[in-house]
This record gives C-alpha cells, sequence and structure tokens, in this order.
C-alpha cells in the first residue's frame, strides 16, 4: 500500500509538471512576443521615414501600375522591425519582423527574406521583395504559441483587406484565395507576376504537419 501511495503522489506531481508545461507553451510564451511586439512598435514607430523608389510596370493584365519599394540602403538586421500589418476581420495587429528564423518569429510575424548573414532559412538566388514592390511577399507567423498571431487566419475570407503600414507608404491587398500544402513545400517562395502578400501557418491547429497559405493581391494605383 506504501508504494502505491508512493507511486500514485509520483504521478500526480508528474501530471501537474506536464500541464504546467503545456500551459507555458501555449499561454506563457505570449507574454514574452506582447513585450517584443510592444517594444518592436516603439522602433517601428521612431524609425525615420524613407523616400520610396517608384517604379511604372505592367501588372499581370497588361494594365501599367505604380509600384513602391524601399530605397537601395534599407538592409535591415534579422529581428529589427520592418513594417506592420492590420487585418481587420480577425483583429489582427502585428510589427513584422525581419527574418521567419525561430528566435525571429517567437517576437512576431516574420518577412521572409532574401539569403545574407545572419539568417538561417532565406530565398536563395530570389531577390527579396518588400510591400509595395511587384513580386510576392512572404509572411509566416506562429498559429498556436508565442501570442499565436495567426490562429485565426483560416477564418480569412476572399476580399478580406490586409493593411500593411512601411515606412515607404501604405499599402493595401485584397485576400483572394487559401490553400493548404504540405509543410516540406518551397514553390511557396517562387516570386509572381504580380503584387502579392502571402500569409504563411502551420495547419491544423497544434500540429506542423501542413501548411495554411492565404494569398492577398495589392490594389494598385494606375500610371
Amino acid at each position: 500500500m506504501k508504494f502505491l501511495r508512493i507511486l500514485g503522489k509520483a504521478l500526480i506531481s508528474m501530471g501537474v509538471g506536464v500541464l504546467m508545461f503545456v500551459g507555458w507553451t501555449l499561454w506563457g510564451t505570449g507574454i514574452y512576443t506582447a513585450q517584443q511586439q510592444d517594444r518592436l512598435s516603439q522602433e517601428f514607430d521612431s524609425s525615420p521615414v524613407l523616400p520610396p523608389v517608384r517604379i511604372a510596370a505592367r501588372d499581370d493584365s497588361g494594365r501599367r501600375v505604380i509600384y513602391s519599394g524601399p530605397p537601395r540602403n534599407f538592409t535591415p538586421s534579422p529581428g529589427d522591425a520592418v513594417y506592420q500589418i492590420t487585418i481587420p476581420s480577425i483583429d489582427l495587429d502585428q510589427t513584422v519582423v525581419h527574418g521567419v528564423d525561430t528566435d525571429q518569429l517567437r517576437k512576431g510575424p516574420g518577412h521572409y527574406p532574401s539569403c545574407s548573414e545572419g539568417f538561417d532559412l532565406c530565398a536563395e538566388d530570389i531577390k527579396e521583395v518588400w510591400p509595395g514592390e511587384k513580386g510576392r511577399v512572404i509572411v509566416s507567423g506562429h498559429r498556436t504559441t508565442y501570442g499565436a498571431p495567426f490562429w485565426d487566419l483560416d477564418k480569412l475570407e476572399r476580399g478580406d483587406q490586409v493593411r500593411v503600414e512601411t515606412k515607404w507608404g501604405n499599402f493595401v491587398y485584397r485576400v483572394t484565395e487559401k490553400q493548404i500544402i504540405d509543410a516540406d513545400f518551397v514553390g511557396i517562395v517562387i516570386p509572381g507576376d504580380d503584387a502579392e502578400l502571402v500569409l504563411t501557418t502551420c495547419n491544423p491547429k497544434f500540429s506542423a504537419a501542413q501548411r495554411l497559405v492565404v494569398y492577398s493581391e495589392m490594389e494598385k494605383e494606375s500610371a
């Protein structure tokens, strides 16, 4: 009987430990992210306005439009605040950091970078695309831990707004479609022929077996 009592207490202690670990993983990590988001928001607000680089080009429908991007000397470091993203339909308001490595995504959604020093996950031999430019901007974020910024990403519908505030201009994208892909599919980083913003996160919730991908196209200014 004494052995059973000791075993019972041990199992209870283990159960409590597991619950505490799960609680910290799902909710406690959000405290760190919230603190980082406050700091990043202040960092972004205090950074200087940048002169936009405007380029007139044809979109995929042949229409002549204006695209705007940052100046060539815009070279943020890994983890820096690079722009802010707001999605009214799912009540999302986040400061996006540069990079999608583990440490960077703990701070908030990450902008998928081209390869340079400091980035483990990056797009080799592909020009980095910023909001407002022609091409594909990719933003990845957690769905369950570290504040779960993309928890409700599956609720987005065609036509929903994705608003992006940068230091070289503000841009509005409209959701066009959603897609579920395998976790190891790399074609998502291949740039498109139009101005796109793509949001990615794990799928289903509490699993990394797949990726949920939401595509959106920018509302463009005619040339």
